[in-house]
């Protein structure tokens, strides 16, 4: 972000917390929301899914930073390096085109991981974890 002309770096935590409470908060609140529907999650499972849900918001924003960097601009839908160019702090920007490939990689384990205590029913879940990370757009 901007403040007149000087731009703010933000480091790893304070990205972290920006995106946590933006885009993030949508996807925590979309699972919570589902799960509390349902009638038949306790809180383990609660907390499983927040778990869940926490670490592919965040899997989210990084690999979308990361298609800013590698996508062409057809395929993104967005001229490619727009974030780059309005100053955007991004996840490449702050850790490094490979180190942002791992941490998606990453919080995608960390989700999957968060369902193990779910039986094949969650499996959409999973496959959503999963597309997240391996997505091209």
């Amino acid at each position: 972000s901007r403040v007149g002309s000087v731009s703010l770096k933000l480091d790893q935590k304070a990205l972290e917390h920006m995106h946590r409470h933006k885009t993030g908060a949508l996807i925590e609140a979309a699972v919570q929301l589902g799960a509390l529907a349902s009638g038949r999650a306790g809180a383990e499972q609660l907390a499983a899914l927040q778990t869940y849900s926490r670490a592919i918001g965040l899997a989210f924003q990084v690999q979308d930073d990361i298609l800013d960097v590698e996508s062409d601009t057809a395929t993104l839908g967005k001229r490619q390096g727009a974030d780059i160019a309005r100053d955007k702090p991004t996840y490449p920007a702050v850790l490094g085109l490979q180190a942002a490939k791992a941490y998606a990689v990453e919080l995608r384990d960390q989700a999957l991981d968060a369902l193990r205590p779910f039986d094949a029913a969650a499996e959409p879940l999973r496959d959503l974890a999963r597309y997240i990370v391996e997505r091209r757009h």
